[in-house]
């Protein structure tokens, strides 16, 4: 039985530094790759809190070394979707004069209703979703609802009617509507949760660090309040790390 199951998508993060000039053959004076994503660093620290977590994802060809991030993690992969494509990437172009930044969907493509397992969705007690196609998140939520899941949703990717949202977006309305302004406050509902970040050097990493902190403790107490306060506290450690993760 799996306390969280996250779906998502883990990219491979590629930044190149060059010259960029015409007529020659450019040397690249820096080149790196990292995995990265909101679904695995909710994956993570979920893990680290003490959740059993699983995670469904697209895992292209090139993604080396990714099961070994799941493992040393303790993250459940048994259902993640293998491709032939390349993995999805965000690529930072660093040129001379100019900065531009590429994404490449590659493996998301094979990521479909089929390929979701009904019989894996029903051994979470909740599902969060950071999934970028408003239909597919729309089909995995009415069927984790019909097998009485708990669904969360970050609507930075799709706004669905999920039992909670997590939104940075104030025109965003409803029940249990968990709204995150890290600089000033969180609110649920009618309630108030302070924040004690004072600066954000990467507000995705913070989130992230929320959101799992949050649904680590709910799936256990079903406190919105004292899910949210936990989430604040997370949120700010993390802040202070430099990390991505706890």
């Amino acid at each position: 039985m799996l306390d969280l199951l996250i779906f998502g998508v883990v990219d491979i993060h590629t930044t190149i530094h060059t010259p960029l000039k015409s007529g020659i053959l450019n040397d690249i004076s820096e080149f790196s790759e990292r995995f990265t994503g909101s679904a695995l660093h909710m994956a993570i620290n979920a893990s680290l809190l003490g959740v059993n977590v699983g995670i469904i994802c697209p895992v292209g060809r090139d993604a080396v070394g990714l099961l070994d991030v799941f493992r040393r993690y303790s993250i459940d992969y048994s259902h993640i979707i293998l491709s032939s494509e390349k993995n999805p990437n965000l690529i930072d172009f660093h040129a001379s004069r100019r900065q531009y930044t590429l994404y490449y969907k590659g493996a998301r493509g094979d990521v479909t209703p089929k390929s979701i397992e009904r019989e894996y969705l029903t051994k979470a007690r909740a599902i969060h979703i950071c999934f970028p196609d408003e239909n597919l998140v729309r089909k995995v939520i009415n069927l984790a609802k019909k097998e009485k899941v708990f669904t969360s949703v970050d609507t930075s990717f799709v706004n669905a009617n999920a039992d909670i949202k997590f939104t940075q977006d104030k025109s965003i309305k409803g029940r249990n509507i968990i709204y995150m302004d890290f600089k000033k406050e969180i609110r649920c509902n009618k309630l108030d949760i302070p924040v004690f970040i004072k600066d954000i050097p990467d507000e995705g990493k913070v989130k992230d660090a929320f959101m799992a902190a949050f649904l680590s403790r709910y799936i256990k107490s079903e406190n919105l309040g004292h899910a949210a306060l936990y989430g604040s506290c997370a949120a700010y450690f993390c802040s202070q790390s430099g990390k991505r993760v706890l």
